[in-house]
């Protein structure tokens, strides 16, 4: 079996399995000749779902031999990627028994670190399609500055989708902060908006995988449904796309 792969922007690596590490301790890393790579998990409450998709177009370079998953320990794999800059290559490579992680500077400067592949059988998820008639788009900048103010201000975040636009509204017990787009005021780049006013809560902690993401995403679209599980769709550069799932909170 031969894997090998380079892609222009480790930190977006750095970003999703350090994002998922908070969750989960393995994931499979799904690698196709033809279709690039993969990661699809789901946290084990069963709340948020990840489907993160890089095609084959979007690498440097991409030598994959077969199909498989490469099954590695989040923890020990986000520890080597959090030294990822901005200016950093990410070369991953296997021979089916281990797994390495090459970080390449600008400078031409390469550091690798090798890690056993795990024996792990993963449990199959299968691909979730919602009917969901909300829709609203953002730039990814703009979205991931409000969810770091967000995330300061309490644990559960509302979403507020109404004729005019969309909200995201966090409360404590010092206050509430109010995010308002629309497209009028230039915030939303498009916006499909409900037939009634709704409202949605959500855990807020299962948006920090897409503070960090949503730095380096081109546009976020947020699309929901009355009482239904959020989606959130990060279109990434190369093509790559993050597409999170998110199920509402019971009161």
């Amino acid at each position: 079996m031969k894997v090998y792969f380079r892609f222009a922007d480790a930190r977006l690596w750095r970003f999703v399995l350090r994002g998922l590490a908070e969750y989960l301790d393995v994931v499979g890393i799904m690698v196709h000749p033809e279709e690039g790579v993969r990661i699809k998990a789901m946290d084990p409450s069963h709340v948020m779902m990840v489907d993160f998709r890089i095609p084959r177009t979007a690498f440097d370079e991409f030598e994959v031999d077969q199909e498989t998953t490469l099954a590695v320990n989040l923890e020990l794999s986000s520890k080597v990627l959090r030294r990822a800059t901005k200016n950093d290559k990410l070369v991953i490579f296997s021979d089916g028994s281990k797994i390495s992680f090459g970080l390449v500077s600008k400078g031409g400067v390469e550091r690798y670190f090798t890690l056993p592949l795990l024996a792990a059988k993963f449990e199959e998820i299968p691909e979730l399609e919602l009917q969901l008639d909300i829709e609203a788009k953002t730039l990814g900048p703009t979205f991931a500055t409000a969810l770091s103010v967000l995330e300061k201000a309490g644990d559960v975040l509302r979403i507020r989708a109404h004729s005019e636009g969309l909200s995201l509204i966090a409360s404590s017990e010092l206050g509430e902060i109010e995010f308002e787009f629309s497209v009028t005021t230039g915030t939303l780049i498009d916006y499909r908006p409900p037939e009634n006013e709704i409202v949605n809560s959500y855990s807020l902690e299962y948006f920090d995988i897409l503070a960090k993401v949503s730095k380096l995403s081109e546009s976020i679209t947020i699309k929901l449904g009355p009482e239904m599980p959020c989606e959130i769709d990060a279109e990434l550069p190369s093509g790559a796309l993050l597409r999170t799932f998110i199920a509402p909170r019971v009161e």
